[in-house]
């Protein structure tokens, strides 16, 4: 699946490596999509330079049929920011994936014939 992301940058002017690094942390989000629409989900990438502190903010807003999941992390250098944030969304991907199959629902619950069998039983 082609993720289709946009870049807003704010103070700044995003440089080569930057954008290399963009384009691999978007390729492995891009696996963990797979199972998604391809035409519904969006990403947008916000990184801003902060004037009067010098740390750089970067945010995540990811677009899903379902829902919409936001994460922002700051850091003294934007890759870094970007790296954690995409942690971080990825996490959240992986609960909310975890939520719209109903894992949950999988694990049986303690089955009392089960316990009974045992408690029955000679030592």
């Amino acid at each position: 699946m082609k993720l289709k992301w946009t870049l807003v940058t704010r103070g700044m002017r995003p440089h080569g490596q930057l954008r290399r690094k963009l384009q691999e942390k978007i390729t492995k989000l891009e696996s963990h999509l797979e199972h998604f629409p391809g035409d519904a989900v969006q990403l947008q990438v916000n990184l801003e330079k902060n004037p009067k502190r010098d740390l750089f903010t970067a945010g995540l807003t990811l677009y899903v049929p379902s829902n919409t999941l936001r994460v922002g992390k700051s850091a003294v250098d934007p890759i870094p920011a970007f790296d954690q944030a995409v942690k971080v969304l990825l996490r959240e991907l992986a609960v909310l994936k975890s939520a719209l199959r109903h894992e949950r629902d999988w694990h049986p619950s303690k089955i009392p014939a089960r316990s009974a069998a045992r408690a029955s039983a000679p030592a």
